[in-house]
């Protein structure tokens, strides 16, 4: 059993959260779930990294009825079709859904009604190697290190993912993430001589200040988050971002897609309240329940869009915003507003794990107002 409190406060009071006790209803769907992420004797598990996304859509008060008729005559889908798909509104990566008028015609009608959207993304490389910038700053205990701590860890990220093959090929090699005490060292060694032998990923500054921290790692007693783990596990599963969802706002209610893995991890290890099962929250099958129909389409636009960002520099991003015109432009607008709308309405709706460079380019593309 988990309580729900141990796993709420915390984030309410690191994160300054003061919309959690507000009643939402919440509807979830996911996309590019691989489950597990691991490192074999033939490299991972999975042919490409794609940014996991659980979402979808959020309204005020307590559940009512969604009519998506309206919506379903004006994408024009058959009658036939059991369920929406984000297939009959955008297909092809990216910048090619943004082409579509179907998902002009669908982010309308999202705003038109008064809906909000909710997501956490989650880059998988990211998630992945995060601890290793954790474990050295917790082990210096130099807080001169700390306000930096953000951008050390975009910085590795960028060097690994530049490097993936290689990156992947030293993670088997020690056991990452269950390395042992003797491999400090020579881990450490291996991820300073990627940047050492890379002259173009990194400013020179940045690539010194990060060769700096890995070197005074190599200089700890241990690694904490990083040994005493079982070897080549990057990622066992995403079922934490639903308990956290569901324990932020346990006084909401929470619709979510009939997944049975996370179904099953619920029932082997339910969230509790005083020592009983909470109840505000319920699986369903998509094709009963709108609310979820439109929440596969949200996350596929959402994952889709933060995969492009890990896939693409800024400049490129910079340049492609700057071309778009036509539907792609409106798109493009209208999905700003939609976010900043939701932002607005509460900052816990949007959770992003992932580097603080792929995060700024959200609003390189989107070019938020505020520019925030």
């Amino acid at each position: 059993m988990l309580d729900i409190d141990n796993l709420r406060n915390p984030q309410i009071r690191l994160h300054g959260l003061v919309k959690a006790d507000n009643r939402y209803t919440f509807y979830h769907d996911e996309t590019n779930n691989i489950r597990k992420l691991y490192v074999g004797t033939q490299g991972l598990n999975v042919d490409t990294l794609k940014v996991f996304v659980l979402g979808g859509i959020v309204h005020e008060g307590v559940p009512h009825l969604i009519d998506i008729q309206s919506l379903r005559k004006a994408l024009r889908i058959q009658k036939t079709a059991e369920e929406i798909k984000l297939k009959h509104v955008a297909k092809g990566e990216f910048l090619e859904l943004l082409r579509s008028p179907q998902l002009t015609t669908f982010l309308r009608w999202i705003i038109d009604n008064r809906l909000m959207i909710h997501y956490h993304d989650i880059d998988p490389l990211y998630w992945s190697i995060v601890d290793i910038i954790d474990s050295i700053l917790s082990g210096l205990g130099n807080s001169r290190w700390i306000p930096l701590h953000m951008q050390l860890k975009a910085d590795l990220t960028a060097i690994l993912r530049t490097h993936l093959p290689s990156t992947v090929s030293i993670f088997y090699r020690y056991g990452y993430p269950g390395i042992t005490p003797e491999n400090r060292k020579p881990l450490l060694n291996d991820i300073i001589a990627l940047i050492e032998n890379d002259r173009t990923t990194l400013p020179i500054f940045n690539a010194c200040v990060l060769k700096g921290v890995l070197a005074a790692g190599r200089g700890l007693d241990c690694l904490d988050f990083i040994e005493g783990n079982a070897p080549n596990k990057l990622i066992d599963d995403f079922s934490i971002y639903y308990l956290n969802r569901l324990a932020v706002f346990k006084y909401s209610t929470h619709i979510l897609d009939m997944e049975e893995s996370i179904r099953g991890h619920f029932l082997k290890t339910p969230l509790t309240k005083d020592g009983k099962p909470v109840t505000h929250y319920r699986f369903a099958d998509s094709k009963t329940e709108a609310g979820i129909q439109l929440s596969d389409i949200v996350v596929g636009v959402m994952g889709k869009m933060h995969s492009y960002f890990t896939e693409t520099s800024s400049d490129d991003i910079a340049s492609a915003r700057t071309s778009l015109t036509g539907t792609s432009l409106q798109n493009a607008e209208l999905l700003r507003d939609l976010i900043d709308a939701s932002d607005a309405a509460n900052i816990a709706f949007l959770h992003h794990v992932a580097s603080a460079q792929d995060i700024n380019k959200l609003n390189i593309f989107l070019r938020f107002l505020d520019n925030a």
